[in-house]
Parts: C-alpha cells; structure tokens; sequence
C-alpha cells in the first residue's frame, strides 16, 4: 500500500478541521501545512464532490466538515483522492487472482476501521521516533547560525573584499573544527549538499580517475542506496561491482572481502553504522585490509558520525561521508574527507571551489550550523549514548516480550545506541505506520530515500528476510529529545495497534 500525495496531503489537511463547528481557510490550512494554496483547493474540492467536506460562505466563512467525524471512515478519503486500487478483471482466473482479492479486501478493511475522529491524538500528543531520516535543529544550532545570516557575512567567500573574507573565515573556522574531531587536516575537509553528493562523488570520482588501473569496486549488500545506484550506474560505464554479503546481524563477510580483492580493485565502500538496521561494522579493520592491498577505501559515516568515535588516520580511511541534518544540525550541508594524495575526479566543475573538489559557491550558516551540532555532538557523545542505549534497550525488551512473533533485525551487540528494527509477523510495515501516524507517532518502513518504493528493503532481504518479513519491519529510531515517557506511549499504543492489523492480514 502506498498512499499518493494527495491523499497523504488530504489527511493532514483534514485533521485541521476535525471540530464539526469549525470552518477553516484553505490560505490558513495551506499555510500551516507547507501545502500549495491551488493544490489544497484541488484536494477540497474532491472531498467536497464525495460529501466529506462543506462550504460556508461570509467573512468567517471556509471549509469545515460535512458530518461527525467518527462516521467519515478514512476509506472514504482515500476513495475520494486516489485511484482505484488494481484489481483482476472477471476474465482472469491466474492462480493470484484469489490472494489479491484478499488483500485488497483486508486493506479496505483496515481504512474502513478507522475514522477521521482517529487522527485526535491523545491530547494532541506527538512523538518522533525518525531521527535516523533527519534530526530536528537544534535550537543551540540555530542561534548560532542566526548572525552568519546578517549583512556583513553576506560576500562570497571567493571575492577578495572583507565582507568575503570574513565569510571565508567562518567556513575555514568549522573547516578547522572537523579536522580536529576526525583527525585530519583542514585541507582534506571538502563541505557538499548532502551525504548523497559526498557519496557520489567517491563513487564515481575514484572510478573515473582510477579506471588505468582497473574497473572492479567492491561494496557491501547493505549499502545506502545512494551508493548502490552509484554503483549500478557505473555498471553501465563498464565498471564491475562486486556485493560483500552479510550474516543475519548484518555483519559483513570479513573473509569474502579478503579474498575478493584482486590487483585491478580501486575501491572498497563499506556503510559504517546501517541507516536501517543500525549494524556496525569495524572498519578499522576493513581499512587496514585495503591498505595493505593498495586500494582506496571509502565509509559512509552519515548515521555513525558523532555517535562513535572517528579517527580517519588510526582507521585507515581514505573517504568519509557525513551529513549535517542526522546530527542536529541544518539540511543541505555535509562533508567529505579526502584523504591528502588520494586520486579522484571532482563531480562539479567551475569556480574550483572547496580546493578544487566541488566548485560551487558555499553557504556560510549551513556549514556553521554542521560545525556548531558536531561540536555539541561530540562534547555530549558518551552520555547521550549510554542514555539512548538504555532507552532503546527498554523499547526492545518490551516489544518483544509484549508482542508475540516479532524478530529484532540486525546485531544486538555492534548497533547504533538509536536504532531499533522490528518485524511485525502477519502484517504490513505500512499499515502499521500509517496507523500509529494517527496517534502522533511518528516512526519508519525502512530508509526515508526509499520510503517511495513498493520493493522489499534490499538491507533486510540481505540479511536472509523473506520479502513479506521485510515488508513487516518497522524502524524507531531515538534521538536527543527522546524521553522515557516518549516509548511508554508507544508501547501503550504499539501491541494494540498490531492486534487489529492482525485479525484483518491477509498474511496467516
């Protein structure tokens, strides 16, 4: 099941109106939900034409609800704004037709159990458990970044003037800073957009400078998926990729790699911490491998950054990724360690920008809000993981002891003191999060870049899942503003909600 724009847009919209007297406009819903004005007024008007919603006219006029919410079932909504769900014609009669009859039956079920008075959350009580997608800012990081935005940071920091020169000064400041946590040298500090760029750029900067030597990268089964459609892309440019596996915590194979490095291997890429599964990996011990073969490697340390300790010099690494918004700090900003002497092609040309690695002009408060979270980060990195651990060890104990037939995905010794996988036998990831979406609990299928995606999560599959056990998973993720109260709450919530889901799976 997976809900289109529009009705995920509707719901939300919907719940700003679910007191019967109340008559809302489309500009102040609009507003408050970061939602089109025009694309709002095309979702009304389709709830209005299926009797859901009604216009009141005059100055305190706008749209309220057309009956009581406890007798408008979300099936109703969801009718009203998407398109019919596939169903075999009547002259079909493959083996399937059967089982998708019924799970189109128990899907419609489940929306047909719920009803817009749902979506009142326990005294408007919301909790993220999503941390591993994006941390909110801190607000210590967002006064911080607060003056960088005033006139006089406002020259590039190319221009030779002092209105440039002092934003120079600021990004080479953090630049600093970074070095210092990673033990590197400043100039081996390359700030991008996103880990997504970073890891790109690894990827297919090495390939494209190395290629003399050779044409074989190795990763693991349970990269990122940025890395993985990297990696397929080179494919293409005749590239071979070969797939370390992994045993059932998601560990990968140490002697496979071992054995698979051959003369023409230019690149290792292994994920240090799993953005789903929270497995880590040593990579001190992978790195010393790949220099004692002569070839590059590479750890994307997006989820790991700031939770475990780092020294690219003791760990042999020869590129690290890391991203501001998984560590509390502002979207759109991330890094790239290069290490000094190591060969690759930049991703962007132009300007030379960032010692000739990335040119395009830099953003000063993104990269000075990355530096001020990491510097937090870190200065509160022992306490705030033995306290996130204990937490997230309460939460596992207690799904499992509490709710039959579910299954911790991933290491229980090496794991992210945040993350925690779980699947749920007998029903579906989504339907689940859909369902405690509307108790204000806010939690994960699977890695947010693929939360679009209708297929398995290739990172459980790896680890020896079928594919409706990896449709069955669910991530909570932790995070600073975690509290105990927080994962009571959804342990009061979680063992009822998947009871329900339960009677009506088409899965027994």
């Amino acid at each position: 099941m997976n809900l289109s724009t529009k009705s995920r847009y509707g719901i939300r919209a919907l719940t700003n109106i679910l007191d019967q007297d109340c008559c809302c406009s489309v500009k102040t819903i609009a507003h408050k939900e970061h939602i089109s004005v025009t694309y709002l007024e095309k979702i009304f008007a389709k709830l209005k034409k299926a009797g859901i919603l009604k216009v009141e006219r005059g100055a305190n006029g706008g749209y309220a609800l057309n009956r009581d919410p406890s007798q408008i079932t979300l099936k109703e909504v969801i009718n009203a704004l998407e398109k019919p769900e596939f169903i075999c014609p009547d002259f079909c009669d493959c083996q399937s037709k059967s089982i998708w009859h019924q799970i189109q039956s128990r899907f419609n079920q489940v929306l047909s159990s719920l009803t817009l008075d749902n979506l009142k959350t326990d005294n408007n009580k919301l909790v993220y458990f999503d941390y591993a997608a994006s941390t909110p800012v801190d607000p210590q990081v967002l006064s911080f970044m607060l003056p960088y935005f005033d006139f006089s940071f406002s020259g590039n920091t190319s221009s030779l003037h002092q209105f440039g020169l002092k934003a120079a000064q600021a990004v080479e400041d953090s630049r600093a800073i970074f070095a210092q946590i990673l033990n590197s040298s400043p100039d081996e500090i390359v700030f991008t957009s996103s880990a997504t760029e970073s890891n790109n750029t690894v990827l297919k900067g090495v390939a494209w400078t190395n290629k003399d030597k050779g044409k074989h990268i190795i990763i693991s089964s349970i990269e990122h998926d940025c890395v993985r459609q990297s990696a397929n892309w080179l494919k293409t440019m005749g590239f071979e990729i070969t797939e370390i596996p992994v045993n059932k915590e998601g560990l990968i194979d140490f002697k496979f790699l071992e054995s698979n490095i051959r003369p023409d291997t230019i690149l290792v890429s292994i994920i240090h911490g799993n953005n789903e599964i929270g497995t880590i990996q040593d990579i001190a011990k992978i790195g010393k491998l790949c220099h004692s073969r002569g070839v590059y490697f590479h750890t994307d340390a997006s989820q790991s950054f700031t939770k475990l300790p780092l020294d690219v010099q003791k760990m042999n690494i020869d590129f690290l990724t890391a991203s501001s918004h998984k560590i509390y700090g502002p979207k759109g900003v991330g890094l790239l360690y290069i290490k000094s002497g190591s060969k690759i092609t930049p991703l962007l040309h132009g300007g030379g920008h960032e010692l000739g690695f990335r040119s395009s002009t830099v953003n000063p408060p993104l990269i000075v809000g990355f530096a001020k979270a990491a510097q937090i980060a870190i200065d509160q990195m022992k306490q705030e993981n033995t306290r996130l651990s204990q937490v997230r060890d309460y939460l596992i104990k207690n799904i499992l002891k509490t709710i039959p037939n579910t299954h911790l995905n991933g290491s229980i010794k090496s794991r992210l003191s945040n993350n925690v996988n779980i699947s749920f036998a007998k029903i579906e990831g989504e339907s689940l999060q859909l369902s405690l979406d509307l108790y204000g609990i806010a939690c994960s299928t699977g890695s947010a870049c693929s939360s679009h995606s209708l297929e398995p999560s290739h990172v459980l599959l790896a680890l020896g899942l079928r594919a409706e056990q990896a449709h069955s998973s669910i991530r909570f993720s932790l995070g600073r503003f975690t509290k105990k109260s927080d994962i009571d709450y959804l342990l009061k919530i979680l063992p009822g909600e998947v009871s329900k889901l339960r009677k009506l799976s088409p899965f027994k």
